[in-house]
């Protein structure tokens, strides 16, 4: 692929559809961004349901969703526009429904990704973001809304890599039987302890505990999006280390708003209102579980990943 070819890459999520139009940057792993887009299009709804499956309406509205990206990314005239899926269609007894319908509509073949290729594809992302800590040994977290990926990479390897079924979407699902009233601390208790129970029994290394937390997934980005709106800036100029403080102080914020309160915060998205204190309560409860008291932000996640391998980063 010449230097100055671009390639569009669109990522299925449990809660969003993102597009990532890219070409070559000017030196080694940089990836130029031409644009950017992202959907909010919950098709993960009865992602906790012992047979999980998408619904007829989450089918159409992704279809629809991937289509208008694909129409978003043709301006650019990519060489190449790759489509992936991850928990939401994975997990879906039904997920080559929906395959058949994206195809149908647009003509492109949906990789739904296991696990490990989405690990892979995430640490591909990573290693393309400037802003990352100078280490050669960290330990990358992303929570989405079927699935929470954990990777320790070691010299620009994977050492480990792990999927849990502990995203946000599946835990709302699980233990909040309403959704429009605040979230007590007895549910919160609930939720924490599933989180740390889970972890402690996928035996994720987390040590040496001087390693840093790399967290990538729109948990984190309306994170450090709100509290960045909260001391008057924006996402891109508010610092992207995120300490248990901070974490802690915005979840029990949010956690005791009834959900039409949450709604109107300021860059919470409203399709996002109800799951993210227990996305908080997840996070908060990694980083106990972890010995960590911060976490850096990325904004390289899979995405990134998939545009870096199409054009042989």
């Amino acid at each position: 692929m010449s230097n100055n070819e671009t390639v569009a890459a669109i990522d299925v999520g449990s809660n969003s559809i993102k597009l990532l139009v890219g070409s070559r940057g000017s030196s080694t792993r940089v990836i130029q961004t031409e644009f950017t887009e992202t959907l909010e299009t919950r098709i993960s709804s009865g992602i906790s349901r012992k047979l999980p499956s998408l619904t007829e309406d989450a089918i159409q509205a992704g279809t629809d969703a991937i289509a208008e990206l694909a129409h978003l990314a043709r301006v650019y005239s990519p060489v190449d526009i790759q489509i992936v899926a991850t928990s939401a269609v994975r997990d879906a007894l039904n997920g080559h429904d929906f395959v058949e319908s994206v195809l149908d509509a647009t003509g492109l073949k949906i990789r739904i990704l296991s696990g490990t290729e989405e690990a892979t594809l995430i640490g591909k992302g990573l290693r393309c973001d400037p802003e990352l800590p100078s280490t050669s040994k960290f330990i990358q977290m992303d929570i989405g809304g079927g699935s929470l990926e954990l990777i320790r990479f070691s010299q620009g390897q994977i050492e480990n890599a792990i999927s849990l079924q502990l995203g946000a979407v599946r835990l709302t699902e699980r233990f909040i039987e309403n959704r429009d009233t605040p979230v007590g601390s007895d549910i919160e208790a609930l939720i924490q302890s599933h989180v740390v129970s889970e972890l402690v029994k996928s035996e994720f290394p987390f040590a040496p505990y001087e390693d840093p937390l790399i967290a990538t997934g729109g948990a984190f980005s309306v994170t450090r999006a709100v509290l960045a709106a909260e001391a008057g800036t924006d996402i891109e100029h508010f610092r992207a280390r995120l300490n248990i403080t901070d974490i802690r102080t915005l979840k029990s914020k949010l956690a005791a708003m009834p959900l039409h309160e949450r709604m109107s915060v300021p860059h919470l998205p409203a399709s996002r209102a109800d799951i993210v204190p227990t996305a908080l309560m997840t996070i908060e409860a990694l980083l106990n579980h972890a010995k960590r008291d911060e976490l850096t932000h990325s904004f390289y996640n899979l995405r990134y990943g998939l545009v870096a391998e199409m054009l042989g980063l």
